[in-house]
């Protein structure tokens, strides 16, 4: 088996070239390219090369079979699917073929994660979900060298392109991006979307929370201020029932004539 690192179409690729054993062995599951390898001649196949292009920001192989990786007149059926793009795992494919190295699995990893990062970076903060997906394709590469890398080794997660972020939303929320459509990038881990106001709602609600929620316990009338993280129900520190917050919670005017 010969593999080397190449492009496919722009892209970064493992091409790889099988002689008739070896796409045999390969393709063993596959009835109808059995079918066709075998309807070779003898020389056909002292001839036939099945040829791989793996793209993992496809996450398919191009088979191309033919002498010396090129078709030709004499093998019509093998012809017709020399650019033909067919849906193979990535991953499986490289598991079937365990001579290929790891410096040059990494290498074109390395190859698709820095082409997802220039798109990053040159993102038209028109809508958030492509940014989204461009970051998720970095995490599944990094997944893909079991962690050597991660979308932090290819952009700047605090410096990504972004609208200008509105006044009232909070970064530490954290907010990394927000697109024109007042969509923004939000989650520790920079996974999840939310509307602009909602942000702005969940950073009020937050800096309410840490000033403190007055509340009054309604069997007992104890006041105290509330720094919990419920949205909805506590426990009085002074008779022990539960109380809930929409029908405790008092005007800190209230608490202070206490």
């Amino acid at each position: 088996m010969q593999h080397e690192t190449t492009t496919w179409n722009g892209e970064p690729a493992i091409r790889v070239r099988l002689d008739y054993d070896e796409a045999r062995e390969y393709l063993a599951l596959d009835e109808e390219w059995i079918g066709v390898l075998d309807s070779l001649t003898v020389s056909e196949r002292d001839e036939a090369t099945l040829e791989l292009y793996l793209v993992p920001l496809r996450e398919v192989a191009v088979y191309a079979v033919g002498a010396a990786g090129e078709p030709t007149e004499h093998l019509p059926a093998l012809t017709s699917a020399a650019t033909t793009w067919v849906e193979v795992d990535y991953d499986e494919s490289l598991f079937s073929l365990e001579g290929i190295d790891r410096t040059a699995y990494f290498d074109v990893l390395d190859r698709a994660a820095r082409i997802i990062a220039r798109e990053v970076r040159a993102w038209d903060t028109e809508d958030i979900s492509r940014l989204v997906g461009l970051l998720t394709r970095l995490d599944e590469i990094g997944d893909r060298a079991d962690r050597r890398v991660a979308a932090e080794d290819y952009v700047r997660m605090d410096a990504l392109p972004s609208a200008p972020i509105p006044e009232g939303v909070d970064t530490a929320y954290p907010v990394w991006a927000v697109d024109k459509q007042g969509m923004a990038l939000v989650g520790p881990r920079a996974d999840e979307i939310e509307s602009v106001d909602e942000v702005r709602a969940a950073c009020e609600e937050q800096t309410r929370r840490m000033q403190g929620i007055p509340l009054r316990c309604h069997k007992c009338g104890h006041t105290w201020m509330y720094r919990g993280g419920s949205q909805y129900r506590t426990t009085c520190p002074a008779c022990y029932i539960t109380v809930y917050l929409d029908k405790c919670e008092i005007t800190h005017a209230g608490m202070a004539r206490e």
